[in-house]
């Protein structure tokens, strides 16, 4: 069967990228409606990171507010959308292939902004067979909005180049495929 030019799009990579830009979309125009319950600051990143292995993308955009900001191995997403599109599918990839093991965190701040700092110990194995055993540093911000806590910021950094180096490689293969 033969297919036009159009519905070629709609299929594979330009079918992933746009449900995530309708997933994303619709989660910032609802707000909190669509939203997980995070009634403690750690209980959004906790969310955040569970949502993320179990590749439930729906799941992990709930935990993340419409003002969202990331810092990422470099790259700024300066918006919901932005992460979504950039570098959501592949923390979903990365995480299913690893294992967080939360080592330390304080959380902080008063009011309805809140911080929560954590290192965990990230082990694994990379698609192409490359073991992970590194650590990995998280700042997440979060903010209360009604009687739930929301991601309005992350950064991660990391002891070790590979995550980074694999992170990044991922980044240019999606931009080629646009």
């Amino acid at each position: 069967m033969h297919r036009s030019p159009r519905e070629k799009t709609t299929t594979g990579r330009g079918a992933w990228r746009t449900r995530l830009l309708l997933a994303a979309v619709g989660l910032a125009l609802a707000g909190t409606a669509w939203a997980q319950t995070a009634k403690v600051p750690a209980d959004a990143v906790d969310g955040f990171r569970a949502a993320l292995k179990r590749k439930d993308t729906g799941g992990a955009l709930s935990y993340l507010d419409r003002s969202l900001v990331v810092f990422e191995f470099g790259v700024t997403d300066p918006s919901v959308e932005a992460y979504a599109l950039s570098h959501l599918p592949g923390d979903i990839d990365m995480a299913a292939v690893s294992d967080w093991t939360l080592q330390a965190r304080r959380v902080g701040g008063s009011g309805n902004e809140r911080w929560v700092l954590s290192t965990y110990r990230v082990t694994g194995k990379l698609p192409n067979g490359k073991a992970i055993d590194q650590a990995m540093l998280e700042t997440a911000i979060v903010r209360r909005v009604g009687d739930s806590f929301r991601i309005v910021h992350l950064h991660w950094s990391s002891d070790k180049n590979d995550f980074q180096s694999w992170a990044q490689a991922q980044q240019q293969q999606q931009r080629a495929a646009r």
